[in-house]
């Protein structure tokens, strides 16, 4: 099986994080041995996550690793690809009420690694309770066969013949910056939210609002109303996937392109509805295949033929790439969908998706997933602070939408090394 690395590989480094984990709150404690047993279990079907990065000349490989995928009896954030993770670019981990899945983001998205947690679950949790009013027709078992689509290199060798014209360019915007005495640099900061989903698209639906586009207004509202002389335009990051456009719905390599949306000063005291339409309309134009495949051919520009760059010209390139890719926003918003849990939320409270970058300063992003009836989103930032937090949940309740803050922390991500 021949895992080619995602591009993007070459630009790790120590200031870089680039991995994502999930954190699964279950109602009860969480057995180790159980989990190492699904885990263990689950990998047979996901060889191609049981990989190690390795130097051959100036390229990255990703090679079979045969050694278990580490399930700490912890919340431990290893340095992925490493002897600590056993040179896997994933790990587990477990304590108390929480399950740990940390990912690099150079092996998968959020999107790509969720059949391998529910995999797990699955298998954690009949073990644990039985199968009664589980529901495994949607998931992957361990003597599954593996599709190549699944792991097959997606993106083309050379740039794609679009049509993107001149006037569906945006000219550079000057973009609001947070306060950055709301937060106290100390560290990635969460805040942990929970929204009945009923009650919030009551609101969101009259104006065709998504939970994206309706979350992106009432916080493009708080800052608003924190800053009543605000002068340049709020602008959100929305993540968005490449997979309907490359024709790849099943691949599990990191297939996510962030959209800029603007929001700007004059549309402030204009009515919810409003707002929420320019949101939306501003991620359907933004979201159209030519849009997808100019996204994807830069990447495919900076990194053209392999063959032709040392290791040193990859690692720059794919750095300066990364660099530029994460900058230029007021905050970065991300939904995947309504998950199916295939009855597995039974047994589960909770589930929130960490991000981060410890470089990144005056940093918002929120991460919304569903458990149940609610929306669970995490608040993150670069520091611990709640001006903003508070902000948010004042404009979901003007609008009779209850909101629960249900936890706080300060958290970790992963680090990824790759060998020099």
């Amino acid at each position: 099986m021949n895992f080619r690395p995602n591009p993007l590989l070459y630009g790790a480094h120590e200031d870089f994080l680039s991995s994502f984990k999930l954190v699964i709150s279950m109602r009860d404690n969480v057995e180790h041995d159980l989990l190492l047993k699904a885990v263990n279990s689950a990998m047979k079907r996901y060889p191609y996550f049981c990989v190690s990065p390795q130097k051959n000349g100036d390229t990255i490989q990703l090679q079979f690793n045969e050694s278990p995928v580490p399930v700490f009896e912890d919340s431990r954030c290893a340095v992925l690809g490493t002897k600590e993770s056993n040179g896997h670019l994933l790990a587990f981990g477990c304590e108390d009420r929480r399950i740990f899945l940390h990912v690099s983001h150079y092996i998968a998205d959020g999107m790509g690694i969720c059949p391998l947690m529910l995999t797990v679950l699955y298998l954690y949790i009949s073990e644990k309770y039985g199968t009664d009013g589980l529901n495994c027709s949607r998931i992957l078992m361990p003597d599954d066969s593996v599709s190549e689509e699944e792991y097959a290199y997606p993106f083309p060798e050379e740039p794609v013949l679009i049509n993107v014209s001149e006037t569906q360019k945006k000219s550079p915007m000057k973009v609001y910056s947070l306060d950055p005495d709301a937060f106290d640099k100390e560290g990635l900061y969460a805040y942990h939210l929970r929204i009945p989903q009923i009650s919030m698209m009551s609101v969101a639906n009259p104006s065709d609002g998504s939970p994206v586009s309706f979350l992106s207004t009432m916080l493009f509202r708080a800052i608003c109303e924190l800053d009543k002389e605000i002068d340049s335009s709020v602008v959100a990051h929305v993540q968005h996937q490449y997979r309907a456009s490359i024709n790849a719905p099943f691949n599990r390599h990191s297939l996510v392109n962030y959209i800029p949306v603007e929001l700007p000063p004059l549309i402030k005291d204009r009515s919810v509805e409003l707002q929420n339409t320019i949101v939306r309309g501003q991620i359907i134009m933004e979201s159209e295949p030519e849009r997808d495949w100019d996204s994807i051919n830069r990447l495919v520009s900076v990194f053209p033929k392999e063959k032709h760059l040392s290791l040193a010209e990859k690692q720059l390139a794919m750095r300066q790439y990364i660099e530029k890719s994460i900058g230029g926003k007021t905050f970065g918003i991300s939904y995947v969908g309504k998950m199916n849990w295939c009855g597995l939320d039974r047994y589960i409270e909770d589930l929130h998706a960490y991000i981060g970058e410890k470089s990144t300063q005056n940093m918002l992003l929120i991460e919304v997933m569903t458990v149940g009836e609610d929306f669970s989103v995490n608040f993150m930032q670069s520091g611990c602070g709640a001006r903003y937090v508070n902000a948010f949940m004042e404009q979901l309740k003007e609008f009779n939408i209850p909101v629960s803050l249900v936890g706080e922390e300060r958290y970790s991500l992963c680090n990824t090394k790759i060998p020099h």
